[in-house]
């Protein structure tokens, strides 16, 4: 082998080491540490990206070698994401299926009005609202109240909306119980009885990996979510996980549990920003639901005033 010979080869294995720290940190656990947890949610975009690029180095004679490794990287990305693009035959709603609404309303701000709107044309048995505190449950309830929904806090009055978590369950969700619990770095609900019988459904928002300390109380609070997911009887559990199925501390979590979009096609579909195209966002925001229970119907929905979209499922829980 010649010398230019040899450095296209060197090229081509740093040009694809590259594009693996970029779409492939996972395979390496490196997504569990800052900055790589941020940028493995965006692996979808990035895996697109590094197919045009090798598409553009696939030109050149010289830089073949390299588009031929940046593309290798591109079609791994491309197929750990595929599976959630892929809409299975589902089966008819059935008045009978559960219905949960999570919507992240950004610090009490988004639009009430247009929430109580979704929520009286949808009637969900549960909503799930992250950054919702006292403050915005006391101008939401008056719009709903008459629709038979109860609502519980994680927080106490006076604690800003950002710090809560706050759940709605409809007159249809029967004797549900609920208490705040503890453990992630924001309090969470934990709701049982009713409709949910022997399971419990929890309301939680995760820290948010935005820097390294985050990331490690991130990590923590999936650790939670793992624990409850590997329990012996699975859970409901709802909310903003900060996650995509792109990290695989929050793949490992799931256990017995499963994310409701998955068959629906639109398990790409982005919950966060919702400045952004649904196509250009990303799905951190989650209904997860046990394995063996069967999707009737997944929507991702957009109210004013908050920097995310909702996530409306229904779906046929295992007795």
């Amino acid at each position: 082998m010649g010398m230019k010979s040899t450095l296209r080869v060197a090229a081509a294995a740093v040009l694809a080491g590259s594009a693996a720290s970029v779409v492939l940190p996972d395979w390496i656990r490196r997504d569990r540490r800052f900055p790589f947890v941020a940028i493995v949610a965006f692996r979808p975009q990035f895996a697109v990206s590094a197919l045009a690029a090798a598409a553009l180095l696939a030109r050149g004679s010289r830089t073949r070698p390299a588009a031929a490794a940046v593309g290798a990287v591109a079609v791994a990305g491309l197929g750990a994401v595929a599976a959630r693009a892929i809409r299975l035959p589902m089966p008819e709603a059935a008045p009978d299926d559960l219905s949960i609404l999570t919507f992240n309303v950004l610090n009490g701000r988004a639009d009430t009005g247009e929430l109580a709107t979704l929520i009286a044309r949808e009637t969900p048995h549960f909503v799930v609202l992250p950054e919702a505190g006292a403050d915005f449950r006391d101008k939401l309830m008056p719009l709903v109240e008459t629709l038979g929904y109860r609502s519980w806090v994680s927080t106490a009055p006076g604690v800003k909306d950002g710090q809560g978590v706050t759940l709605l369950a409809s007159s249809g969700a029967g004797d549900v119980q609920v208490r705040s619990g503890t453990g992630m770095r924001l309090r969470h609900l934990e709701a049982g009885g009713g409709i949910l019988g022997r399971r419990s459904l929890f309301a939680i928002h995760t820290a948010a990996p935005v820097d390294p300390r985050r990331t490690a109380q991130w990590l923590r609070d999936l650790a939670l979510v793992d624990q409850w997911c590997h329990g012996p009887v699975a859970p409901i559990v709802v909310g903003d996980f900060n996650a995509t199925l792109d990290h695989s501390a929050f793949r490992a979590a799931l256990g017995g549990c499963r994310s409701a979009a998955i068959g629906t096609g639109k398990g790409l579909v982005g919950t966060y920003p919702s400045s952004a195209a649904p196509w250009a966002g990303i799905q951190i925001d989650h209904v997860l639901v046990p394995t063996g229970t069967v999707t009737t119907g997944f929507e991702v929905v957009d109210v004013e005033g908050t920097d995310h979209r909702g996530v409306l499922a229904r779906v046929r829980v295992p007795r």
